[in-house]
């Protein structure tokens, strides 16, 4: 309904209530105009108004197309935002692991997102969707091969294909996203939830083995981040993936997990596209040490007095 209901319709409406409104302001001063006639008021009074609606009606022409498409957005976005919706649910059943590794990076991202007053909703439905690409082939990722031996390869074609195979779920994920016509700031923050940093697993691992490998073959594509969204799924993917890996999981250890992962996104030089800030970014880390802490309490072994 609301689509087919014309703009100008709208604009005229509240033009109009613009105008009485108005003219009941002014109702109630016009004793303040003094001796005047009641010509010379009558004419003060429609004079007052036409600039005032002349002035009402431009501003709605201007913000009307701007704000009709915000609202646009705003729908499609709290579509994607339910759990139910088919693309979570066939995640949900074909890569079970990266849902439930989303699910708890929607909740540190859009906790760190709220600490510094960046766009919580936005973050947390692209969190959901950040790793879409790994649809294609769920078993290629670590998080979904819980109690199933995957063979290995250790030279040097294998390891590149492999972490190409890792690399290129971002692309993947991308496709997905816009065939299922997602808002463009989902799809830009799942394009850049790990900028040009590298695959650093396979990257090491041909290291150790003394291969001869390019640096370019363990990075992804990019672009860096372009907003502080952007940086805050980039921070929450990787604090919460490594956290999961690590064992005897310890409040020193989270600090040190949180720490480390900002810094090395900071020596790479990942956020200099972003806007952000230290200040931010301290912030950050107190919320997603705070919010780790709480997701991963059982695991913690507290010192008793």
């Amino acid at each position: 309904m609301l689509k087919k209901t014309p703009k100008y319709f709208f604009a005229l409406v509240l033009v109009i209530s613009g105008i009485l409104f108005l003219c009941s302001i002014l109702s109630r001063y016009l004793t303040l105009l003094g001796n005047m006639g009641w010509s010379i008021q009558l004419l003060i009074f429609m004079v007052t108004a036409l600039v005032f609606g002349l002035l009402l009606t431009y501003g709605l022409y201007i913000f009307l197309p701007a704000f009709s498409d915000i609202m646009a957005t705003l729908r499609r976005m709290l579509r994607y935002e339910s759990l139910s919706n088919p693309i979570l649910l066939r995640l949900s059943t074909d890569a079970p692991g990266t849902y439930h590794h989303s699910i708890s990076v929607s909740t540190l991202a859009q906790k760190a997102a709220k600490s510094i007053g960046a766009d919580s909703l936005l973050v947390r439905v692209a969190s959901y969707y950040h790793d879409l690409g790994k649809l294609n082939n769920p078993l290629d990722f670590v998080e979904n091969q819980a109690g199933l031996e995957i063979p290995t390869e250790e030279d040097s074609e294998s390891i590149k294909k492999n972490a190409e195979k890792i690399i290129n779920h971002v692309q993947n994920g991308i496709k997905i996203a816009k065939e299922n016509n997602m808002p463009e700031e989902i799809i830009d923050l799942i394009s850049e939830h790990h900028g040009t940093t590298r695959a650093l697993y396979f990257y090491g691992m041909a290291k150790e083995k003394g291969l001869k490998i390019k640096k370019t073959d363990f990075r992804y594509q990019g672009p860096k981040p372009q907003s502080k969204e952007s940086v805050i799924l980039m921070l929450a993917d990787c604090v919460e993936a490594t956290a999961r890996a690590t064992s005897d999981l310890t409040t020193e250890k989270i600090s040190q997990i949180v720490e480390t992962t900002i810094s090395d996104k900071i020596a790479e030089k990942q956020f200099v596209n972003s806007g952000i800030t230290e200040k931010d970014l301290a912030t950050i880390k107190s919320s997603l040490e705070e919010t780790l802490l709480s997701i991963y309490h059982q695991r913690i072994e507290y010192v008793r007095n």
